[in-house]
C-alpha cells in the first residue's frame, strides 16, 4: 500500500485500528488515543504526543509495535520520531516533501528514538529525564539510604555533609534514577548532568578547538554537577583525570554539590588516582543493592499502574521471585508480559507469566544473585550471612564462605571485583584464592565434591524451579 503524500492522516487511522486491537483498549486510550500525526511520509513518521512522558513511554515500550503496524499497512518502514505539543489541536498539518527545506528543517528540529531524553520545559536540563524523579522512585531495603542521602541532597545541595556524594552498585539498580532524580528536584539552579563519556569527550574537543576556558566555563559554573558511571573516566588519559581533578576542587571551594555514580566503590576503582579517592572520601559513598521480593513486587506493580493496567498480586508475586537481579530487568520482562497477552488476547495471569519467562530463558539464567546464594549456602552450613561475609577466620565458616564464592563465580556472570564487594568488601585476589582453594579440594575429596555439587544443584533447581 502506497502513502498518499497528501492526505497520510487516512493511512495513521488505518493504523490505529489495527494498534488499539494490538495493544488493548486501556493502553491505547491511555497512549494512543491522545496523538496525532505532524507527518507521515516513506521516509519518516512524525507522532504529536502531549507530553514527554507519554513519547518516552511511546518509545520505550510500543516502538516495535508500531513499526510492525506500519509496515503492516503500508509496506515501508519510516523512522519514527516524536514531537512534544501540549496542545495538539484537531487539525494536522500536511507533510512536506521530504527534499524540500522545510522537511529537513523539522527534522533536525525532532527528536529521533536513539535520543536520552525529550525536553519540554525551557529551564529543563536537556541531560535529564521528567520520568525519574523521587516520587517514581520505589524504595526499599536494599536502596532506602541511598534514596534518603540523595534526597538530602536534593533538597540541600552543597550544604550537607554528603559533598561529593558517591552512589555505587549493579547495573539496573537505580542508581542514574536517583542522579536524575536531584537534578530534576533541583532544577530551579543550575544542573550539570553528564555520563562520564560525554565530561570526556567534550574535554577532548576543547583541546582539539583549543576552547579549555569554553570547557571550564560550562562544567565549573554548575550549581551541581553529576556523573553517571564515573568509573569510565579513570579508564583513559591521565589528562582527563587531572582535568576533572581540578573541576573537582574549584566546585568543592565554592560549596557546589558534586554526585557520582558508579559500578564499585573508589577504593576497587582501577586506574584511580590518590588524590581523588582522598576526595572522594570527604562526603558520603552509600551503595545501592539489588531490590528484596518486596520491593520487586511494588516495582512491578506501579510499572504497570502507569501503564494503566492493574498487575494482579500473584503475578507480580510469581515474577518478583524469579527475577532478582535488578530493576531493568524487572521492567523489560513486564514490557514483555504485557505485549504478549495484548497480541494472545489473554488476561494476565501466572501462565502467561510462565510463558513469558519460558521465552525469555536465556536471557533470565544469570538472574541468580549472590544474596541468594550466600543465604542458601549459610542455611546449608547453619552460617549467619553476617557472619558469611565477617571477617572471620573459623574454619567452618571459611569454607562456607569459599563454597559460597565458588558457586557465585559458576553460577553468576558477576565480575571477582562485584563478588568480592558483596563478600565483606574483599578484593578480587581473596576471591580467586577461595575459588582456587575449592577446586582443589573437589580434585581430592570425593566426598567434598558429591557434597559442593549436590549444593549446587539444589541452588540451580530453587531459582529456576519456575521455566
Amino acid at each position: 500500500m502506497d502513502i498518499d503524500p497528501t492526505d497520510p492522516n487516512e493511512t495513521w487511522a488505518k493504523c490505529l485500528l489495527t494498534l488499539e486491537h494490538r495493544v488493548g483498549n486501556r493502553s491505547f486510550e491511555n497512549w494512543f488515543r491522545p496523538t496525532s500525526l505532524s507527518t507521515f511520509t516513506s521516509d519518516a513518521l512524525v507522532i504529536t504526543v502531549p507530553s514527554v512522558i507519554s513519547a518516552d513511554w511511546l518509545k520505550n515500550h510500543y516502538l516495535q509495535i508500531i513499526q510492525e503496524v506500519v509496515f503492516q499497512k503500508t509496506q515501508t518502514r519510516p523512522d519514527i520520531l516524536f514531537e512534544v505539543s501540549p496542545d495538539i489541536g484537531p487539525k494536522l498539518n500536511p507533510a512536506p516533501p521530504p527534499n524540500s527545506d522545510d522537511y529537513k528543517k523539522t527534522e533536525q528540529t525532532l527528536l529521533p528514538l536513539q535520543a536520552e531524553t525529550i525536553s519540554q520545559k525551557p529551564d529543563h536540563p536537556p541531560a535529564l529525564s521528567p520520568l525519574y524523579t523521587f516520587d517514581s522512585f520505589v524504595i526499599g531495603e536494599g536502596n532506602q539510604f541511598a534514596h534518603a542521602a540523595a534526597f538530602a541532597v536534593a533538597k540541600s545541595p552543597g550544604k550537607t555533609q554528603f559533598n561529593p556524594l558517591f552512589i555505587f552498585g549493579g547495573v539496573g539498580l537505580g542508581k542514574t534514577h536517583l542522579l536524575q532524580a536531584i537534578g530534576n528536584y533541583a532544577c530551579t539552579q543550575k544542573v550539570v548532568c553528564v555520563p562520564s563519556e560525554k565530561f570526556m569527550s567534550d574535554f577532548i574537543d576543547s583541546l582539539k578547538n583549543r576552547n579549555t576556558a569554553g570547557f571550564r566555563r560550562l562544567y565549573r559554573s554548575a550549581d551541581i554537577l553529576l556523573i553517571d558511571d564515573i568509573q569510565f573516566l579513570f579508564m583513559r588519559g591521565e589528562h582527563t583525570q587531572t582535568e576533572f581533578f581540578h573541576t573537582f576542587n574549584a566546585l568543592h571551594q565554592d560549596g557546589k554539590q558534586i554526585v557520582m555514580t558508579c559500578d564499585s566503590p573508589p577504593e576497587k576503582l582501577e586506574g584511580l588516582e590518590e588524590r581523588l579517592l582522598s576526595r572522594f572520601q570527604w562526603g558520603l559513598i552509600t551503595p545501592i543493592e539489588p531490590p528484596d521480593l518486596e520491593t520487586r513486587i511494588a516495582i512491578l506493580r506501579q510499572k504497570a499502574e502507569i501503564n494503566g493496567i492493574i498487575l494482579p498480586h500473584e503475578v507480580a508475586a510469581f515474577m518478583g521471585n524469579y527475577i532478582s537481579s535488578n530493576v531493568r530487568d524487572l521492567e523489560g520482562a513486564l514490557v514483555h508480559l504485557m505485549a504478549y497477552c495484548s497480541v494472545h488476547n489473554t488476561e494476565l495471569s501466572v501462565q502467561a507469566a510462565k510463558d513469558v519467562i519460558q521465552e525469555r530463558g536465556p536471557a533470565l539464567t544469570s538472574e541468580l544473585t549472590i544474596e541468594s546464594i550466600q543465604k542458601h549456602v549459610g542455611n546449608h552450613f547453619d552460617v549467619p550471612l553476617n557472619i558469611l561475609i565477617s571477617k572471620s577466620r573459623k574454619q567452618d565458616v571459611t569454607q562456607a564462605r569459599h563454597i559460597a564464592m565458588y558457586l557465585t563465580k559458576r553460577l553468576t556472570k558477576f565480575p571477582l571485583k562485584m563478588i568480592g564487594l558483596k563478600f565483606g568488601n574483599r578484593d578480587h585476589s581473596t576471591v580467586v584464592h577461595a575459588i582456587n582453594s575449592v577446586e582443589k579440594k573437589l580434585s581430592l575429596d570425593r566426598s567434598f565434591r558429591t557434597s559442593v555439587d549436590r549444593l549446587m544443584d539444589d541452588v540451580s533447581s530453587k531459582y529456576q524451579k519456575y521455566i
